[in-house]
């Protein structure tokens, strides 16, 4: 199974630099419609996708999929699901990667929420540290997977300049400082 896990990496890391040619090639021909001072061209976040179809290994969609109590969705470079099930905890990589070592609000958010017996809203995803530097494509990410709300830490909240009024739309984007904040946020 493991060579199964490496082999969808991999497959995914192919796909992930095939996207940074394209985006590499639409700035060169001036195709780029959102583009910031340093040349990152943002995703066109319109809501018809020609021809975007649903491989067979994309990882289950997180609207699609009812959150029960103590399960939380986190990104932390892959999109990983924390929950608990029988009192043990079981942490996956929804896009077949490497493993998280970053799960600390996720385990505090998950512990919360079973303390209080209430589960997150559906589709909402904390993100972590490791999105710093690649908010704007953690966001694709998000989108993507059709996430509805998504918790920023604050100090990346200047990565949002210059970025295009629809993500803004598409998605609910929430800001904290501390996990006493976020815990206030996900459960008022």
């Amino acid at each position: 199974m493991s060579e199964l896990s490496e082999l969808i990496r991999i497959n995914k890391n192919i796909e992930n630099q095939n996207k940074e040619i394209i985006r590499l090639l639409k700035i060169i021909a001036g195709q780029a419609t959102y583009a910031d001072a340093s040349g990152y061209v943002y995703p066109d976040f319109s809501e018809d996708n020609e021809e975007e179809e649903p491989s067979s290994d994309s990882f289950i969609s997180l609207f699609d999929v009812v959150c029960e109590i103590g399960d939380v969705y986190f990104i932390d470079g892959d999109v990983y699901k924390y929950s608990v099930v029988n009192n043990e905890v079981k942490i996956d990589n929804l896009m077949g990667g490497d493993e998280s070592c970053n799960f600390n609000i996720a385990e505090t958010v998950s512990n919360e929420s079973i303390k209080r017996n209430e589960s997150l809203d559906d589709a909402t995803v904390i993100l972590t540290d490791s999105s710093k530097g690649n908010l704007p494509k953690t966001l694709e990410l998000c989108h993507e997977q059709d996430a509805k709300k998504v918790f920023i830490p604050w100090d990346q909240m200047l990565e949002l300049v210059g970025a295009p009024d629809t993500l803004q739309r598409l998605l609910k984007l929430n800001f904290y400082r501390n996990e006493e904040e976020l815990i206030n946020k996900l459960f008022k």
